[in-house]
């Protein structure tokens, strides 16, 4: 729904001040005090405060002489130009009641290597472009899985990484965006583009992706509350940059935390009010030291019974991992680190 003006709003109100006290809007699953991240795009309690107060005291319209302009909306790249920009190779046809995902395949065209420092989508028709997630692979690949290296999601501007942390891109890559369209009462077309920026940084550093699953995880019907374990361990010296949690629409909460040699240990994130439909990349304000034998634990709970709003199933029915997706549960995305005694 648009909230650009108070007639558009005021309906509304009630269903704000609900998705506030959740904590469901804006989406952001990291519990706050695990992890500091610098891509939160949350509201100061001064904010939330002021839109409650507003609908309790029955959402007043105010003064016209006091509304501001706007608001004013870029139709532009959040990072600027973008270095090289590829249009997905097909026009959607996106019917009033659409929800599906769709992934378009795209070539680089790239002749040399090159570094990404940023990825961003800016969307054809962006009422119908809920979020998207971006990967790659070398071209001759052949079987080898896809390697996600970005996500997108509105609202949210793309995080550009800061030198020399870059990723790679091999020439003559193969481009992977799944987007997620959902209708928007109206028949209308979308035909979006993907923009990439090359870093310049003369020393660099690629990003490595430790991964951490349970592919024997089973997780029985009914159960409301079942846990999986899995863990990493450094084989050298890394920088966590960023973490993603690739969680599932069975999740309930999930935690990561580092276990370093030295005997400290630090939680990177804790994600919990998990919604399928808003999968973050989490990037660190600061990069977070895993020296080498550090030990990444991370421990999610599912609930597989008829209580989750989420569930696939009537009646619920026993799930491997393997059904829930190919995809690992947790990423660290991590650069080589400073030497530690």
């Amino acid at each position: 729904m648009s909230l650009a003006t108070y007639d558009e709003a005021r309906p509304w109100a009630k269903a704000m001040k609900t998705e506030l006290l959740e904590r469901r809007m804006p989406p952001w699953n990291a519990v706050k005090g695990f992890g500091e991240f610098r891509n939160a795009p949350l509201l100061s309690q001064r904010d939330i405060d002021l839109i409650i107060n507003w609908v309790e005291g029955g959402a007043p319209k105010g003064e016209d002489k006091e509304l501001p302009d706007g608001p004013l909306f870029s139709t532009g790249w959040s990072l600027g130009k973008p270095d090289l920009v590829l249009s997905l190779n097909e026009t959607v046809k996106v019917r009033p009641d659409y929800d599906e995902y769709r992934t378009f395949t795209v070539d680089s065209a790239l002749s040399e290597d090159r570094w990404l420092k940023a990825v961003d989508l800016r969307p054809g028709n962006a009422s119908v472009v809920h979020c998207a997630t971006i990967s790659v692979r070398p071209r001759q690949a052949g079987d080898l899985p896809w390697r996600t290296i970005a996500t997108w999601l509105p609202g949210q501007p793309p995080v550009a990484l800061d030198p020399p942390a870059v990723q790679a891109l091999p020439a003559g890559s193969q481009l992977s965006v799944r987007v997620h369209y959902r209708g928007a009462g109206e028949a209308v077309t979308d035909q979006s583009e993907l923009g990439l920026y090359f870093s310049g940084a003369q020393t660099r550093k690629p990003l490595q992706e430790l991964v951490a699953s349970d592919p024997s995880a089973v997780i029985p019907a009914g159960a409301a509350r079942h846990r999986v374990a899995a863990s990493i361990v450094t084989q050298s010296d890394l920088e966590a940059i960023a973490v993603r949690p690739r969680a599932h629409p069975l999740i309930v909460s999930m935690q990561a935390t580092a276990y370093r040699p030295d005997g400290s240990q630090e939680v990177l994130i804790w994600t919990r009010g998990y919604q399928f439909d808003w999968q973050q990349t989490y990037y660190f304000k600061r990069p977070v030291a895993l020296p080498k034998g550090t030990r990444v634990e991370v421990i999610a709970y599912f609930d597989n019974s008829d209580e989750n709003r989420n569930q696939p199933n009537d009646p619920p029915k026993q799930l491997r991992w393997s059904d829930l997706t190919t995809d690992p549960m947790f990423v660290v995305l991590a650069v080589k680190g400073e030497a530690h005694d």
